[in-house]
């Protein structure tokens, strides 16, 4: 553990209240240009919530204000990798189903770069792990409405498309709220990009995604792919709330979830949303449908999240359950009059980055 918050306990020079960090976008870069940011010094290190081959994420106090908040850092990609992120997490601020970023912290004396972010409930994955048992069809419906809502906006736009390329359930974040609802927040855009023109592939150097929750196409070797594979990772995420485990538990390589995927394919041609009606709880006509839309194996035929959320599941009689709304309220972090300054810096910094590329 030790070692995974090294950047924390490490010593280095005194901070000032804002750290004033020269940094350069790429190593091409010739002259850096100097963004004035948050020592990483003024947030208090309490404990690791999680760490993984590309970062570590910490739970700390803002010593400024108190506040309880998460601090990400990077162990690959370095400060490039980070601004992206940030730049991508800064596009979807205020909306209620994605973790929001708070600010951008710097370490001065080690050129490193930290996200800071709201901090919220554990993995829907250790929440799976802990209740042993699946998710009701209702309960499913409400994650599934906040989470389609979030790929909605990931995919329709806004300052830019994007898609998340990583969903599954440890980058899906649980909070309970008043009155007994659960709100569910994607997190961890590390492996997020621009949504591309239809045909133009991705580096060829860049595998992103979980084996379980890649899409077909991506396992195919395709590198022409869009925001239908995250549409698919959501339809895996679905099945598992409804199921209480993955659903292609026991495949182990790329073939063999291919080939399970194919045979999934092939039921949902021959039976319908009868393909689903096997699970632990009966599962409704119209919650099958959205399942099937999900898991098409062809993307161009897969269902998007804006047209998945229009089927009857999500607007029949006793399905209007109360919406998060989309707006920031004035208690929310993308309203903080503070977070314009680091906003605008770290457009500066994507747009330094982008210019060196």
């Amino acid at each position: 553990m030790a070692a995974a918050v090294a950047a924390f306990s490490r010593k280095r020079p005194a901070a000032n209240a804002a750290c004033a960090v020269a940094m350069t976008a790429t190593k091409k870069s010739r002259a850096p240009a100097p963004y004035r940011l948050r020592s990483i010094d003024e947030y208090e290190q309490l404990e690791v919530l999680g760490k993984g081959s590309y970062g570590v994420v910490v739970k700390a106090r803002d010593r400024r204000t108190g506040d309880t908040v998460a601090v990400k850092s990077n162990r690959v990609g370095g400060t490039d990798d980070l601004i992206r992120e940030a730049g991508f997490l800064v596009d979807c601020l205020g909306h209620p189903s994605i973790v929001q970023i708070r600010d951008v912290a710097a370490d001065a004396a080690f050129g490193e770069l930290f996200l800071v972010m709201e901090l919220v409930g554990p993995s829907l994955h250790t929440v799976l792990r802990r209740r042993r048992c699946p998710f009701s069809e209702a309960e499913t419906r409400r994650f599934m409405r906040q989470l389609l809502g979030a790929a909605a906006k990931l995919h329709g736009g806004g300052t830019r498309r994007m898609v998340h390329r990583d969903i599954k359930p440890a980058n899906i974040l649980v909070t309970p709220r008043a009155g007994g609802d659960t709100v569910v927040k994607l997190c961890d855009f590390g492996a997020a990009a621009p949504a591309l023109p239809a045909g133009t592939p991705y580096p060829e150097d860049e595998r992103v995604g979980t084996l379980l929750y890649r899409s077909p196409e991506q396992l195919r070797g395709s590198r022409c792919y869009g925001p239908a594979v995250d549409v698919w990772a959501l339809g895996c995420v679905m099945f598992e709330l409804l199921a209480g485990e993955p659903l292609f538990a026991e495949a182990y390589t790329d073939d063999q979830v291919v080939i399970s995927a194919a045979n999934l394919r092939d039921d949902i041609l021959y039976y319908g949303p009868e393909t689903f009606r096997g699970l632990p709880e009966l599962l409704s006509e119209s919650g099958a449908e959205v399942l099937c839309g999900l898991l098409c194996y062809d993307h161009e035929q897969r269902s998007s999240a804006a047209e998945a959320l229009k089927q009857r599941w999500f607007t029949e009689d006793g399905a209007q359950e109360e919406q998060c709304s989309a707006v920031a309220d004035l208690g929310h972090p993308g309203n903080a009059p503070w977070l314009s300054e680091t906003q605008n810096q770290i457009r500066h910094m994507e747009l330094g980055l982008l210019s060196q590329i």
